[in-house]
């Protein structure tokens, strides 16, 4: 399998780490984490059981903001063990590609402007990734709900702004076609990312948040790239 970029990746802020010979690596925690999103959007949108009982742990009161996703994460793995077996190697050498240093904005889609600028590394190109998993088609389809809802999202949230036309609309029509969409490493400055997107639309839900630990559950800001006229981290999984 590889892994193809299709606006450049970002991780962390001050560059992608590198191995004892100075060979820099996507870790593969990145791709677990996008795999992640992607199972807890879809099973939560899926199954109605799965969507209550994780809308019940989230209106409690005391939640704690480092144990919500583990939480969430084992409400849905329970019914659905679609990680088990899921195999990513530790280090994704950057090899195939351009590695690179740009300028990137950090842009708040409710305020709708840029509320932050910082230089940063970034790949664009082709990752080889031998993974391995049991449940395939079943991560195809979390991949295309998520991500395409997450597109979808931000550029409702972009309204008339140029990004809207030139970037999101060809994005979606080019991503129906895509194996399995993923929304790889650093693009959000948000807390939770995408983990809990389902429940933006959900007042209460996101009011109890909000309320309890002073967040918005929504990927309100994003990391854009004025060169490249993009924001960061969509990605195809080719089989």
């Amino acid at each position: 399998m590889e892994l193809l970029t299709w606006s450049p990746i970002i991780f962390p802020r001050n560059g992608f780490p590198r191995d004892g010979e100075g060979k820099p690596f996507l870790p593969g925690n990145a791709i677990r984490e996008a795999i992640t999103s992607a199972v807890i959007y879809y099973y939560i949108k899926k199954d109605r059981e799965i969507e209550n009982k994780v809308k019940a742990y989230l209106l409690k009161k005391g939640l704690k903001a480092e144990e919500i996703i583990d939480r969430v994460k084992e409400i849905i793995l329970e019914k659905y063990p679609v990680l088990n077996g899921l195999e990513v190697p530790e280090r994704l050498y950057l090899e195939n590609g351009e590695l690179y240093e740009t300028r990137a904005e950090v842009f708040d889609l409710k305020k709708w402007e840029d509320v932050e600028d910082f230089k940063v590394e970034v790949f664009k190109g082709v990752i080889e990734l031998p993974i391995s998993s049991p449940h395939i088609d079943k991560l195809k389809a979390a991949g295309h709900s998520f991500c395409e809802a997450l597109a979808k999202m931000e550029m409702k949230m972009l309204g008339d702004h140029p990004l809207a036309e030139n970037f999101y609309k060809p994005l979606l029509n080019e991503m129906k076609r895509w194996e399995i969409p993923l929304r790889v490493g650093m693009w959000t400055e948000v807390q939770f990312k995408g983990h809990l997107l389902f429940f933006w639309r959900i007042k209460e839900v996101r009011d109890r948040l909000f309320e309890e630990l002073k967040t918005d559950i929504r990927p309100k800001r994003v990391i854009y790239l004025p060169r490249e006229k993009c924001t960061t981290g969509w990605c195809e999984l080719k089989i």
